[in-house]
């Protein structure tokens, strides 16, 4: 069964700074891929980290969801388009 979340091995090579930015506020930080790996490791589930990572907004656990604490890797989108499936192995120069 294929994966339905990223790892951190997902994007090595491919990103050398992760960043995150809140889209309800000015919160935002940068994270070196090499670091984030040799932290937490290449299959560690980076949403779950992502998670993690809003702990101490104040908008956490605001009452309307329009006023939560919503991050996202803005980069992300750009490197899971060349994520194979789990199982499968990419092809490279058409072999």
């Amino acid at each position: 069964m294929p994966r339905t979340y990223l790892v951190f091995g997902d994007i090595e090579g491919k990103l050398d700074v992760l960043r995150v930015e809140c889209t309800r506020c000015s919160r935002k930080g940068r994270y070196s891929v090499r670091k984030l790996i040799e932290k937490y490791g290449r299959a560690r589930n980076m949403m779950k980290w992502k998670d993690q990572l809003n702990g101490d907004c104040p908008k956490r656990d605001a009452h309307s969801l329009h006023e939560r604490c919503d991050l996202i890797c803005p980069d992300l989108a750009k490197v899971q388009r060349g994520i194979p499936e789990r199982g499968t192995k990419k092809q490279i120069n058409g072999s």
